[in-house]
């Protein structure tokens, strides 16, 4: 396995691994950790913009925010693996931020606004750069995962709308906003 490839997945897998642990630690810890997350538009609520995308409620919800966060964190990666962290902490901060401003009451938790972060980057960064590699990475993503689109026309209890919302704005955000630096 060349080096290059190793590069490519090990944060994706790093940053998996960490989420999938604290869900292990929290399932043997008395009580829950979800007090640390997105509580909208309340001073203790800030803390959930770092820490919502560790905290998942069930098996169900660590798998479903697991696999396509490994899968397009690789294809973040692979865009430039040295800036594979700083992207992912920069879409984490801007989805949270946006999630804590605009979400109805209730506490906010999952990795799936990161998740619709890294797909809207994805797409959005194919279409404005233009560039061959990026421009397929753009679109295998959508051919993966187009269904996410949809999923933003359906309101459903349990699951916050306006944290899948804000991160696909905060990941068309951060495209248009490397796209003006480059």
């Amino acid at each position: 396995m060349s080096k290059k490839l190793i590069t490519i997945v090990e944060l994706p897998i790093l940053i998996a691994s960490g989420i999938f642990a604290v869900f292990v630690i929290e399932a043997v810890w008395p009580g829950n950790f979800y007090y640390l997350g997105i509580e909208p538009r309340t001073i203790s609520g800030l803390a959930g913009i770092v820490f919502s995308p560790f905290l998942h409620a069930s098996w169900t919800h660590l798998v479903s925010n697991l696999v396509p966060l490994v899968i397009m964190g690789c294809f973040i990666s692979a865009l430039a693996p040295s800036l594979y962290l700083l992207r992912t902490i920069a879409l984490i901060v801007i989805s949270g931020s946006l999630t804590w401003l605009t979400s109805t009451a209730g506490v906010v938790i999952g990795a799936s606004g990161l998740v619709f972060a890294y797909w809207s980057y994805l797409i959005t960064n194919g279409f404005i750069t233009r560039k061959t590699k990026d421009l397929l990475i753009g679109l295998v993503t959508f051919l993966i995962y187009g269904a996410l689109f949809f999923s933003l026309f359906r309101v459903e209890a349990g699951v916050s709308w306006a944290g899948h919302f804000s991160g696909v704005m905060a990941g068309i955000l951060l495209a248009l906003q490397q796209a003006k630096k480059a």
